[in-house]
């Protein structure tokens, strides 16, 4: 049984929409790369002085990224993985919480040849962790872009309003594949991650929202608020709202979310 139909299997369809795997085909070619003495599937391509990092949502490998990543790495080099566990990544026992998650990511980075400052790309909870890596070292960041992130606070949020179907349950996370279990478990402390981090450096923030989840009307309108406010947490922060559309929007507007991407890369001899 694939991890995408186990998950059709527990989940509810508004939770499908906030956490569904994607599919598509490939435009990029993928290796594996040793690092630290273990396997990691790595996508790098593209030229240019920029360079930006794709880190994927829950239950997500890299092919998330794939035609997005094809597209901008017409302007700049792009890197994207899949983290521990999955696609052809081996699984780590280390802890799955963002710190952890940003700090292999940095390590990896370097081990790879590439050198700040960076262009962060994040969806769902990889925006969270885009997040945390960027407050965490504002001076590796040239800029900063979440597609359709995982408001940290959404589901506690929701549960003091009584709305439900916005996070999967606790008696879910036990059957799900281990990568996606363990980071649901560290991703409990991701809120305490970024308020202790701090607030967002001297970079350019875009913070692109999707109106579409499947959830009740007011958990729509939630979500919405909390994208827009983080926006507004920067000094150059921007929402962009793509009405109608849904959770998975590096599949569903790819062309529009590179072109956001690559409006923040520098123009060639800048």
């Amino acid at each position: 049984m694939t991890a995408a139909s186990l998950r059709s299997q527990i989940l509810p369809g508004a939770l499908l929409a906030l956490f569904a795997l994607t599919a598509c085909g490939t435009h990029l070619t993928p290796t594996i790369a040793q690092v630290d003495g273990r396997a990691v599937e790595v996508v790098e391509a593209g030229h240019g002085t920029a360079t930006v990092v794709f880190e994927s949502g829950l239950g997500n490998d890299w092919t998330a990224w794939d035609q997005v990543a094809s597209e901008v790495s017409a302007r700049a080099r792009v890197f994207a993985y899949s983290r521990p566990g999955y696609g052809r990544s081996e699984a780590s026992s280390a802890p799955r919480d963002g710190t952890h998650i940003v700090e292999e990511l940095r390590a990896l980075l370097v081990a790879r040849g590439f050198s700040p400052p960076y262009i962060l790309v994040g969806h769902s909870f990889g925006g969270a962790y885009q997040e945390l890596f960027a407050k965490l070292h504002p001076e590796e960041i040239a800029g900063l872009v979440l597609v359709d992130s995982r408001p940290p606070d959404f589901g506690a949020a929701c549960e003091q309003h009584g709305f439900t179907g916005c996070s999967i349950p606790r008696s879910a996370w036990g059957t799900l594949p281990a990568p996606q279990g363990a980071e649901l478990e560290g991703f409990a402390s991701i809120s305490d991650e970024l308020r202790a981090a701090g607030p967002f450096g001297n970079y350019p923030v875009r913070v692109l929202i999707a109106t579409f989840h499947g959830l009740a009307p007011e958990a729509e309108a939630m979500w919405l608020a909390q994208g827009r406010a983080l926006a507004a947490e920067a000094t150059d922060g921007a929402p962009v709202v793509f009405e109608g559309a849904g959770h998975n929007l590096e599949v569903e507007q790819p062309r529009e979310v590179s072109q956001a991407i690559s409006s923040l890369v520098p123009a060639p001899g800048t």
